[in-house]
Formats: structure tokens, sequence, C-alpha cells
């Protein structure tokens, strides 16, 4: 008699999972281990596999760590497999009783799956709620998957085959809702992409427009599959990789072609070698290999980085600078869609004009969150409109949105207004004869006529806000700060500013412009004695106030103080009803009045140091990049209130349409010196486009 070895020698076992798992298996709880020997017990194709075992690492296990262990997991579930599925007979010395060998059988399966009668029991995606620790693992896991962010080191060129190209391009979502933790943000939204066109998505903070673009970009929603999506949200992991080999490195296809080119070029000299480096030079001439280190070059000088920082290696760069690299990896690769939340707010002007003429000829699909209302109006082809929970298409840039919408809420005013009245006339008539009987088919038809009426909804204004900086109450004589022969340098060996001589006084309406890193804050940190200069002289009017707004709002606010506790400090001694008032003149009343500033949201941490310049009555005003964090409503109401400001402004941003609203003067920062540009904004941005051409 013989009979077929079952394998069971071979099968997996906790421990065997443990010994694969190695240090790391003491981190991971023991019924997670035994979950993760049960599936690997199971038919589970590769793909679900790494994904399902991948979930249950701990955080702190790297990428490469990650795969290894998973490698090694699968490895140990194949070879299962394979020895199971391997024929070997053998002579039996004694007769076997089958009847016995099914009751074994069966009592080694109910063992080996005594983990299911635990009462920590383990689904996929669930553990036992009385595990604390794997609790708080599981919170953070469902909440990470509410919101999938794309990682940008997951770039990559995606190129059809010649004549296999989908033709379908054009995204097409239908009546969908999105909400987050527990908030509907929009609701029964329709929203279509055309291939080709540039959308500007705009609505106030808090609306839903980041999390809109976190859910098409993890295709939360039904994308269809063959479109690429690049979503520029995280920086570049900073490395040894200089940074023009991170941008080149997006195209996997172009880097796989030129290890191929390196190996075969080793191998012996035959037909068959020849033949396939001619293909894979064929190839490479087709996807244009050789131009593609000058375009990267093209994209990092537009965005900032001049000859030497493209060779410097990534983990040198600053996060704002690694933003600057995961946008250039984007652009390099050119996605059927690309997603851009706030790009300028990473960029200094001269990067932000060079974007906005790249992006005015992207020819694929544009989906783009900003503020900046010029920026918008130079590059997109219609702008969505996030309100009421609903995403509302206008064709033309942003200037015909305005006066588009500011027609249609005319319009509809009207419309509201008028069958008001008709409902109230109807309404009159069917109160005056409801009891009347030889009236109640006259009134049954009335009343059927309101309940079948589509209701005009009414047009309900925004909560209006003006910010209000007050005139000093003190004029003092010119100047207020004055600078002569002043040198300064983090190290006295390395100066950054060499023989300033330049004066600012109340009639002073000043844009600093240049790149970063030339300096334009340091400069605003020595007008107001931040920082001390290595050489010469500055004076400063002893009997002016300066009020600064700084970019970091760590650097001014407390944030483990309410906005009242914090003006109340800062301003001691005065009536609380000041204090609420001046908050609620800048929009911050009622609850966000008592709220931690460290819950407040980035534009109302600013509108409360806004209320703190104001508090202030400075007879100069600094701002350092006061836009970031503000809807395109609140910077025009920003930029009405500088206009109406009657002291002396010196102002850093990216915003084109600030700079030209507030500022009179152009005084570029570069190369250790400051100079007064001779020229308005328009002509300084052709200066810019010539240089970065």
């Amino acid at each position: 008699v013989s009979t077929q070895s079952t394998g069971v020698e071979m099968s997996v076992t906790e421990e065997s999972v443990a010994s694969v798992l190695g240090p790391i298996a003491g981190k991971i709880d023991a019924p997670i281990i035994a979950y993760i020997t049960g599936i690997l017990a199971d038919n589970v194709d590769d793909e679900e596999l790494f994904e399902t075992i991948a979930s249950f690492l701990p955080e702190d296990c790297s990428e490469i760590e990650s795969k290894t262990i998973c490698t090694n997991l699968l490895n140990l579930s194949n070879k299962k497999a394979k020895t199971s599925e391997t024929s070997n007979f053998k002579k039996l010395n004694a007769p076997v009783n089958l009847k016995e060998i099914s009751k074994n059988l069966e009592a080694e399966v109910k063992a080996s799956m005594s983990w299911l009668n635990n009462d920590k029991v383990i689904m996929l995606g669930q553990y036992d709620e009385q595990e604390e620790t794997t609790k708080d693992k599981k919170k953070k896991r469902k909440a990470e998957k509410q919101i999938p962010m794309q990682s940008p080191m997951n770039f990559f060129v995606r190129r059809s085959e010649e004549g296999k190209e989908s033709t379908v391009r054009d995204v097409r979502l239908q009546n969908f809702d999105i909400s987050i933790a527990g908030r509907t943000l929009i609701k029964d939204a329709d929203l279509v992409l055309l291939y080709g066109r540039r959308y500007g998505l705009i609505g106030k903070n808090g609306y839903g427009k980041t999390t809109l673009l976190r859910h098409i970009s993890a295709r939360e929603l039904p994308i269809p599959e063959h479109l690429q999506i690049l979503h520029v949200e995280q920086e570049v992991v900073g490395d040894d990789t200089p940074a023009i080999e991170s941008v080149l490195e997006a195209d996997t296809e172009r880097e796989f072609l030129l290890i191929e080119e390196k190996r075969i070029s080793l191998l012996p000299s035959t037909p068959a070698n020849n033949a396939e480096l001619s293909k894979v030079h064929a190839r490479l001439e087709a996807i244009e290999s050789h131009k593609a280190e000058s375009r990267a070059a093209s994209i990092l000088a537009g965005l900032g980085f001049d000859p030497v920082m493209q060779k410097q290696p990534t983990k040198q760069f600053s996060g704002g600078w690694r933003m600057r690299l995961a946008l250039a990896r984007a652009l390099y690769c050119q996605p059927q869609i690309l997603l851009l939340d706030e790009p300028t707010n990473m960029l200094d002007i001269r990067a932000v004009i060079w974007l906005s003429d790249y992006l005015r000829k992207w020819k694929n699909t544009l989906f783009v969150v900003s503020h900046d209302r010029e920026f918008l109006n130079e590059i997109v082809t219609d702008i969505i409109h996030l309100e009421n929970q609903k995403l509302l298409v206008y064709r033309g840039d942003y200037e015909s949105f305005e006066q588009t919408r500011t027609e249609r809420l005319k319009n509809q005013k009207k419309a509201f207004e008028a069958q008001s009245s008709h409902r109230q006339h109807i309404q009159r008539f069917i109160d005056r004869f409801r009891y009347n009987a030889s009236r109640a088919s006259l009134v049954q038809s009335r009343l059927k006529m309101l309940s079948k009426m589509d209701i005009i909804p009414a047009v309900v204004d925004d909560p209006s806000v003006t910010f209000k900086f007050p005139d000093p109450d003190d004029l003092i004589k010119p100047p207020v700060v004055q600078f002569t022969e002043v040198d300064f340098g983090y190290e006295e060996q390395k100066l950054l500013f060499k023989n300033l001589n330049f004066s600012v006084d109340m009639e002073s309406r000043i844009s600093l412009v240049g790149s970063n890193g030339m300096g334009k804050s340091t400069l605003l940190a020595l007008v107001t004695a931040e920082l001390k200069e290595t050489k010469g002289y500055i004076y400063r009017n002893g009997r002016a106030r300066i009020a600064k707004f700084s970019q970091h709002h760590v650097d001014q606010l407390d944030l483990r103080l309410t906005p009242l506790e914090f003006l109340s400090r800062e301003f001691p001694g005065k009536d609380p009803q000041l204090y609420r008032a001046q908050l609620g003149a800048y929009g911050i009343s009622g609850p966000l009045a008592l709220q931690k500033i460290s819950t407040l949201s980035g534009g109302q941490k600013s509108r409360v140091v806004f209320a703190y310049l104001g508090m202030k009555r400075p007879h100069f005003l600094i701002l350092d990049e006061p836009t970031n964090h503000l809807d395109i409503e609140t910077v025009d109401i920003l930029a009405m209130a500088l206009n109406n400001f009657t002291g002396g402004i010196m102002l850093v941003s990216h915003d084109k349409r600030l700079i030209q609203l507030v500022c009179n003067e152009l005084w570029v920062v570069e190369n250790g010196k400051v100079s007064v540009f001779e020229g308005d904004f328009t002509a300084y941005k052709g200066t810019i486009l010539k240089e970065v051409s």
C-alpha cells in the first residue's frame, strides 16, 4: 500500500514566521503573527499577500525592509506549496487505517485554526479592541486610508505602446460625496475634467479643496485606471542623489534602458547581442533620451536651482527646496492629470513668474488649487467653484468667473424675489378661500401649483469681514529706518550683504523681490533689529512703532493660549471687550476667540496676527509672505486694508496682484546688494522671463 505525502512537515508555523520577521517580531502582537501564519497557509495571490503583510509591519520599518520581509515570507509560503505539490510515494510497512488518519487530520486542522477561537479574533484590518496598542494602530491606519497620499517618490513616466494608447483621457465623475471625520464636504456633486483643459479649484478655506485633490490622487473616486495622476504634496526624500539625477530618475523607462545599454555593451559582440543593443538604442531615440538632461535642467533652473545647486545632494536642501524638487519631477514626468495644491506657496516671485508661463503651455489636464488670482488668470481655462457642497464650473479665467458669478447671483436674486412675490400672492388666495366650499377646486389647484413649483434658493451674502490697520496717532519725521554702509553675514568671513545704503519712511510702499536664499527675510530682520549688522550703522527712529508679520506663525504666536489670552498678554490692562472687538474685526469671533491657537487653521492664525499688528498702531508694517494661508477673498480684503493704511510698508510676497495693488517700488535683492528696479511689475516680469528662457 502506498500513499502520497501531504507535506505537513513543511507547514508554515508561528515559529517559522517569527524567525523570518527576526527582531521585528518583538514589535508585533502575538495575535497578528498568528493571523499572518493563517493567511500564509491559504492560497492568496502574491499581490494581496504583500499588501496584507506590509500593513501589519511596524511604522519605523523602511520600505526596503518591508519588501525583504514580505519576499521571505512569500518564499516560505511558496516552499510549502511546492512541497505539497511534489509526488513522493513510499512503501508502508503496515496497513493504513484511513478512518483513523481522517480523525487525526481533523484534529490537526482544528489545532492549526485554534487562533480563530481565541477571544482575540483578528479579521483583515481589525484588531482586538482590548489590546490598546493594536487599537491605536487601527485608528491611525483607518484615518490614513480615509485620506491616502501619493508619495512623490512614486513618480514615473508611463508611455503607451505604439498603437495601444487609450483614447479615453477625460474624467467624468457623477453624483459623488466626500466626507471626513463625520463632516460632509461635498454632496451629490458632478465633476468633468476634459483632457487638455486647465482647471482652477477655488472656495473658502476648510470647504474641502485639498481633500478633493487627495481623493482623486488616491483613486478613491472612479478614475480610469490607465490615466496617470501625480499629486505634488510631499517633499522629495533627502539623500545623496544629486538634484538633477533625482528629477531624471522619475523616468523609470529611461533609467532601465540606460542600465540595459551598459549591460549589453559588456557582453561579447554577437549578432543576438548587437540586435538587442540596437533595439535599446532605437527606444532611447524614440523617447528622446538625449534631450532629457537639458529638459530637467531647464525645469530646475526655472524653479530657482542654479547649476551648482542642481549637482548638490538632495539631503543638503531644506524642506521648501525639496518641495520644489517634487514639483520639478512632476513637471518633468508630464502626467496625464497633474494635481497642484497651492504651488506658489513654496516659490519666490521669480519662480512663480516662470511657473505661470510654463503651465500656460501645459498640454495635459491640470487641476490646481491656488489663492493667487493673477496666477489663475494666467494659466487656467476653467474655474471650478466649491460652494455649498457643490462644484460649479465656469468657463474662462478668474476674472471671467467673477463677472459671470456676479451676473448669475444678480439674476438669481431677481428670480427669487419674483417667485417669492408670486408664492405669497397664491398663498393669500388659499388663506382667503380655504374654507369656502364654492372655491374648493380653485384652492386645491393652487395648492398643487405650490407643491410642484421648483424653489429658487435665496442668495446668501458672504459674512463681511473688513480688515483695518489703524492710522498712527502721531506722525514722525523721516526716516523711519536708515542703513549706512551696512555689511551683514551670519559668519563674519562670509557676508550676505555688503555696503547697503538706503532709507525708508511712512510714505514708502516697497516690495522686495528676488530668488529665495538671497536674503529678503534677513533684510526684514535687520530692519526690525532682530539681527544686528556686522559692520556699518542702522538708524531707527526711537518714536517709530514697527510691526512685523512673519511667515511662520510659531515665531509670533503662543500656540498654548487662546486669541483672547494672547492679546491680553501682549496688551495688558485693557477692557476684555476691546480684545473681542479687535479679534472680531479680523474674523475671529464667537467660539474661535476662546479656542487654543494651536487648534486654529493657518488662515485663522494669520487673522490673529493681523489683529495683533492692528493693536500696535504701527508707523511701519513689515510683511513676510502674508498671503500663504489666506483664500482669495481674504487676500483682497488684506490688499484693501493695506491700501487704506497711511503708514509705510515693506513687503515680501509671491502674490503678484498684492504687489501690484499695494506697492509702488520694487527693490531687487540679489548678489549681496539691494537695488531699485526702474519700471513697474510688468516690466520686471518681462525681465525675469528673458533670464529664465
